[in-house]
């Protein structure tokens, strides 16, 4: 089995490396900064960035990072800035640093902690050069450069006890701290209040592990600065601390410390009190809130899912239908090539069977069936081509027969008011001689009853009279008259029908086109004469003493036998 190539070195780690080990220590610190460029070029975690710290372990640059860092930076040109930005590298080194376990030990024991030793080393020194600068307006500048190194290097040592669990418990142990605590210079003081919360987020349950006698040192110190002190930013570091001292009994006590600690003062501390107490109620409504609107979220994705996977089903299905359909016209294609292709060969066979006298005619009578074929083909074409036209034509067609039943049905309407019976007609038996009596007797009454009109009133009251009785007459004379015409006709129909039963031959010489005569297509007609017969013939089959009854006798009551003789 070959064995893997191992992977190409960088040039630019061994160069370093060569050239701080042949330079003065004075210049080693301007070299080992060329680490940074070196570590700009690979992003930590990544394969190439490994391999690069993993470089830098193996020609002890690191070692000679952790060393250098107890050098006195005032004699270097660049001074502390130079020392702030070696702890940076140092600390970008060992966080993305990966050792082989039997290195590991080794590196988090001596490494790690001559790491933060030295870099609490740095921020000493700086606090001292700090504190011996005058607080004047002709040096601020400097001190601006100086604090901000120092909270260079102790933003280093976080970021270095992100990167390992074990590097927290190491700077709260680290002597150095208490050191820098004790000062009396806010500003240096407030940078370490604000690293030790920072290094208690990193591993919140170092404090377990520490000393007690360490933790009361850190807490006395910093109950010390609490009292001499007015900055708010100094308390930051009691906070952490305190919770050691949760579930002793004084929890309450320790919340209101808590509060004062972050406020400042009682008054600031309720006020905070209030505003936590509505964060909780908003928070509490909008959980509830939240909730609800998950509920229904819930409900309307649940149904979205439903119509997506329906309307996923209903696409799937037409894209089978569509590729059954194509299969189908392909088969169809098929076999009507394989029709023609029978076809032409049945007619190939036909051909060579032929005699050569008979071919032409064959031919021509094939002739003749082609162009039957393409006319029929065509019209049906043509015919479905023009079916729209054809049903528009069908409604038109259709509605010019409704509109003309509409028409015959009103002019039907007409005719037959204009064929009824008018009132102002003559009455019937109205003749002449009938007309001359009448206005005789007209003529005497008058003679015997003369009328007489004392007054104009009494003439216009009579006329007015006249005319509402002869007004009368005429409203009643139509029906009067319709009836008449209605009776004249029933009796000319009972003259008709009884002349016919009178001319009837008898029954045993009936024939058919007798039978035609006295028959009625009319259905009613028909079935009363069939009633009529049947009652009849019953009648005939009974006894002689039942047909003494009246005829129009209620059925029930000779039934029942209470016929009174």
């Amino acid at each position: 089995m070959s064995r893997q190539p191992s992977p190409t070195r960088d040039k630019r780690v061994i160069n370093l490396a060569s050239e701080v080990a042949e330079t003065r220590d004075r210049r080693i610190p301007i070299l080992l900064l060329r680490l940074k460029e070196i570590l700009s070029t690979a992003v930590a975690g990544s394969k190439d960035g490994m391999r690069i710290r993993k470089e830098i372990w193996e020609y002890n640059l690191l070692q000679a990072l952790v060393l250098v860092l107890k050098q006195d930076f005032s004699i270097v040109d660049g001074e502390w800035q130079i020392a702030a930005s070696l702890a940076a590298i140092l600390s970008q080194v060992c966080t993305g640093l990966d050792l082989p376990s039997a290195e590991v030990k080794k590196f988090e024991d001596e490494v790690l902690l001559e790491s933060v030793s030295n870099m609490f080393l740095v921020t000493r020194r700086i606090q001292a050069r700090y504190a011996k600068i005058p607080d004047r307006a002709g040096h601020m500048k400097e001190r601006n450069k100086l604090l901000a190194c120092y909270r260079g290097v102790l933003e280093s040592i976080v970021y270095l006890a992100s990167g390992h669990t074990s590097v927290p418990k190491k700077v709260l142990e680290c002597p150095w701290l208490l050191q820098l605590l004790i000062t009396d210079d806010t500003d240096t003081v407030v940078a370490i209040m604000d690293l030790i919360p920072k290094i208690l987020r990193v591993n919140r349950i170092v404090l377990r592990s520490l000393n007690q006698k360490l933790i009361l040192s850190i807490m006395d110190e910093l109950i010390y600065k609490l009292s001499v002190s007015n900055e708010v930013s100094v308390g930051a570091g009691l906070r952490p601390l305190l919770a050691k001292w949760e579930g002793a009994g004084f929890s309450r006590d320790l919340k209101e410390i808590h509060l004062l600690l972050q406020a400042g003062n009682a008054q600031k501390a309720e006020n905070e009190r209030f505003f936590r107490a509505a964060i909780t109620i908003q928070a509490v409504w909008k959980g509830f809130i939240t909730r609800k609107k998950l509920v229904k979220a819930n409900k309307t994705f649940s149904k979205f899912q439903q119509q997506y996977r329906l309307k996923k089903r209903v696409l799937e299905e037409r894209k089978v239908q569509a590729k059954e359909a194509i299969e189908l016209q392909r088969q169809l294609k098929l076999n009507r090539q394989r029709i023609m292709r029978e076809f032409k060969e049945k007619q190939l066979h036909t051909v060579e069977i032929l005699p050569a006298a008979m071919l032409e005619r064959y031919m021509q009578r094939q002739q003749n069936k082609s162009a039957v074929l393409i006319q029929k083909s065509w019209r049906g074409h043509h015919a479905r081509n023009s079916m729209q036209d054809r049903e528009v034509f069908v409604k038109r067609y259709r509605a010019a027969i409704t509109v003309q039943r509409a028409v015959r049905k009103w002019l039907k309407k007409l005719e037959d008011k204009r064929n009824k019976i008018k009132a102002s007609l003559k009455p019937p038996g109205l003749t002449d001689d009938r007309r001359v009596e009448i206005q005789r007797l007209i003529n005497q009454n008058r003679e015997l009853k003369p009328t007489v009109y004392t007054s104009r009133e009494e003439l216009e009251q009579g006329h007015k009279k006249a005319a509402e009785m002869l007004a009368r007459y005429y409203q009643s004379a139509r029906v009067n008259r319709e009836k008449q015409h209605h009776r004249e006709a029933l009796i000319a129909r009972l003259n008709v029908d009884s002349e016919l039963v009178h001319l009837a031959p008898p029954l045993n010489s009936v024939t058919d086109k007798d039978v035609e005569m006295y028959s009625s297509n009319l259905l009613p007609v028909a079935t009363k004469a069939k009633t009529n017969h049947i009652e009849q013939l019953r009648l005939l089959r009974q006894p002689w003493w039942k047909k003494l009854c009246d005829e129009y006798q209620d059925q029930e009551y000779v039934d029942d036998e209470q016929i009174i003789f």
